[in-house]
Order: structure tokens, then sequence, then C-alpha cells
């Protein structure tokens, strides 16, 4: 009985997957995530950069994103630094998710959550380029199922080439890795929770009047 049971969700899964199988990829064609659900949320069409990709939920209160920023390719980040950014740009708690590896990318996690609100990133670079997928919840209970499959259907479509001619490095040309880390950890973060801040309360003044 079991096994029937666990046969037909195979169906119906496999069934629904072509409906939920459109992906969107990054102008660069790097980097591809599974959009949120369109019947719960409404892609902009022109996002503010640093968004290349931004979803916004019908009552306004989830933001789910993916960021590219420009950094100096031979510099080896520190993922502690990042997370140390991270927190103090949103004045809350980090918690470091599972590190996973993408074809041949290494790919960070990290939640933070505050009294009102919670997010979501995972960053990955590739040469100069770095990239965060978001998902930012501000007042409103969090779909944690919901921003986990954004989060997760990150996929890229180039694999990893780094040169030995260029390696990443952890110390030289007087750059201050630690500080470089945590700015990128924190870059992007309160334009997010601003933008939904701003959403909420404008939804708020219209069903007033």
């Amino acid at each position: 009985m079991h096994i029937r049971t666990f046969a037909t969700s195979i169906l119906v899964l496999a069934l629904s997957a072509p409906a939920n199988a459109q992906t969107w990829t990054s102008p660069d064609g790097f980097l591809s995530i599974t959009p949120p659900d369109a019947n719960t949320f409404q892609a902009m069409p022109t996002p503010p950069p640093p968004f290349v990709g931004l979803w916004v939920s019908s009552d306004e209160t989830m933001k789910f994103g993916v960021m590219k920023m420009q950094i100096p390719p031979t510099i080896k980040l520190i993922q502690s630094s990042v997370e140390e950014g991270f927190a103090e740009e949103l004045g809350a708690e980090v918690t470091r998710l599972p590190t996973r590896e993408v074809s041949g990318h290494e790919v960070w996690n990290m939640t933070a959550k505050g009294p009102s609100f919670e997010i979501t990133q995972a960053i990955v670079r590739h040469d100069g380029v770095l990239y965060k997928v978001m998902a930012a919840t501000v007042g409103g209970a969090a779909d944690n199922e919901s921003a986990n499959r954004f989060i997760g259907s990150l996929s890229i479509a180039e694999p990893s080439k780094q040169s030995a001619a260029q390696p990443v490095r952890d110390l030289g040309g007087g750059v201050d890795l630690h500080n470089l880390s945590k700015t990128i950890g924190g870059a992007g973060a309160l334009l997010g929770i601003g933008l939904l801040v701003y959403l909420v309360i404008r939804g708020k003044k219209s069903r007033q009047s």
C-alpha cells in the first residue's frame, strides 16, 4: 500500500513538473534559478541595481532576488567576515548554513533573523563577479519552504575554471580582506529590507484609503 502511494506521488510530481520547470537565467547566462510561484509572486521588469532579478509577493511581505556585483578576481574572500558584515548590516544574528558545491563553484549560505524580518542568502563568485541569491521576508510569516526552494534551485551553466596563473589569493596588494568581505556580506541586505518595508507601508496606506 505504501509503495502504491509512493508511486502515485511520484507520478503526480512528474505530471506537474513541466508547469514548474521554467527557469530564470541571469543576463550573462552564468546563473539560473527557479522563480517563485507566479500565483504568489510577481516579477519586477526593471529591478533596482544591483539586482538583476526580483520577485515580490502579492502581499508585498516577501522579496526574492538575484544580485550581481563586481569584485577583484584574484582576491580571496573570508566567509566569516562576509557573515559578520551581513550581521552588522541588519543588526541581527546570522547563522551559517551548509556550504555546497555547484558546478565546481563553492556556494556560501547564511540566514539572519530579526524581530520583524528574516533573510537568507546564497553567495557564489565567478572571476570578477559575485552573485547573491536572496530571499527576504518583512512584516509577515516567513515561507521557509518557498525560500529554501528558491535558494536551493541555484544552478550554474559554466563549470569552474580557475586559472593556475591567477590564483585566488589570501593576502596581498594592500587590500583589507576582512573589511572587503564584510562590505560584500552586507551589500544589498538593507536595500532588500528597505524596499519591502516601503512596499508594506505603501500597501497599508492604499488599503486604508
